[in-house]
């Protein structure tokens, strides 16, 4: 029998039609009716719904009965396999963000060999993501939840809303790879929040760290010479390398190339994960010499635990307990040297790029060999290092 318009008129109200083999049709009102499917398993004959009509139509009905009949040859219970999907489907529609923001950490946070970096991707994500948008499942949120979200921050802590949306971007994107969402990504920048936020190019300018004017660096590091903690030997290292700061706290005296007075950082540790080689002046290699070699820490800075490294906090909390007065982060200190090497030296650009490992144009880096970037620089690490220490008695 083929079910039509025609056809299904005749059809008596509550009466059960077999339409072919296993595929049965109820009429259930004038203008509405469902399908079924029976089979047997296990000696008892079971009968599972397919639909209603007329959202379902014949062919329909017959291809959800033809993948009903698959999954019995294969030893499997077509009604129990449906209650698990629809078991699962609901887990989903019911799942939250917060749940969603985890798997997406687990999966990622291998990458991340930074700590701070990783401590400040699942703060903003649960502390200020998590409480708006748990208040739903994740498969309904939408744009308004998303603004709900950043709009309080935005103007205030814009730098912080900013990286907290490209997080939450990352997550639906996941998500909707995944099939937890819909989409479109409620949280996508550009052509789509970038319209509901005022364009103002002063706050999407990137935040500049504090930095010390040059000119007031030799004092400053006379000062920092006459403190004897870890953190302060491990500030001087960082001032006199130019480096970040998780780059020299992390350091190794496996990674000290004294015959060639380099510090050879691996790929692992470095922002770019690419290796980089720092030539180290007379008076960085003489902070090295004099550090207590302990046996129980790798690390050339010990913290309290023999395990870990100094805390990525402690030059920055030195900082504000002993030199609140020169205003300044330890990451500026990267712009101290960038702008002195610009106003009082004649080092080219690139070389100076170079030493603070800023990956160049490729077509630059090309034009050099490394060996002959780390010539160029030794000098230009010793220079600065004589200036640091200028103002040393």
């Amino acid at each position: 029998m083929r079910l039509n318009k025609t056809t299904f008129q005749t059809l008596q109200i509550r009466k059960k039609v077999n339409i072919t083999s296993n595929l049965y049709f109820t009429k259930t009102s004038h203008r509405r009716g469902k399908w079924s499917l029976r089979y047997q398993l296990n000696g008892r004959i079971r009968e599972m719904g397919l639909g209603s009509y007329p959202f379902v139509d014949q062919l329909k009905a017959s291809k959800r009965a033809v993948g009903a009949l698959k999954l019995l040859s294969d030893g499997l219970d077509p009604i129990a396999k449906k209650n698990e999907i629809q078991k699962q489907e609901k887990i989903a529609r019911d799942r939250r963000f917060s749940a969603v923001a985890q798997d997406y950490i687990d999966i990622h946070k291998v990458k991340w060999t930074n700590p701070k970096h990783a401590y400040d991707w699942q703060s903003s994500v649960f502390r200020l993501a998590s409480p708006i948008l748990d208040k739903k499942p994740f498969s309904e949120l939408n744009t308004d939840d998303l603004l709900n979200v950043l709009r309080p921050i935005w103007i205030e802590k814009h730098e912080t809303a900013r990286k907290l949306q490209g997080r939450l971007q990352m997550i639906f994107a996941s998500a909707i790879t995944e099939g937890l969402h819909a989409g479109p990504n409620p949280a996508a920048w550009k052509e789509h929040l970038m319209h509901y936020f005022p364009h103002n190019p002063n706050l999407h300018e990137k935040q500049h760290h504090r930095a010390l004017s040059y000119l007031r660096l030799p004092v400053f590091y006379d000062e920092l010479l006459k403190l004897e903690v870890p953190s302060a030997k491990a500030l001087q290292f960082t001032i006199l390398t130019a480096a970040r700061t998780t780059e020299a706290l992390e350091i190794t005296r496996a990674e000290i190339d004294f015959k060639q007075q380099l510090w050879k950082v691996p790929a692992r540790r470095m922002k770019a994960r690419r290796p980089h080689t720092v030539p180290l002046s007379t008076q960085a290699l003489d902070l090295i010499e004099n550090c207590a070699i302990s046996q129980n820490s790798k690390y050339l800075f010990q913290s309290s635990h023999p395990e870990k490294p100094l805390s990525n906090m402690a030059m920055l909390t030195l900082l504000k307990r002993n030199f609140r007065e020169f205003d300044t982060t330890v990451h500026g200190f990267r712009t101290t040297f960038r702008t002195w090497a610009a106003d009082k030296t004649d080092y080219k650009d690139n070389i100076v790029e170079f030493a603070l490992a800023h990956q160049l144009d490729q077509k630059v880096e090309g034009a050099y060999q490394r060996s002959e970037l780390i010539d160029r620089r030794k000098p230009l690490m010793q220079d600065w290092a004589n200036f640091v220490y200028s103002k040393i008695n």
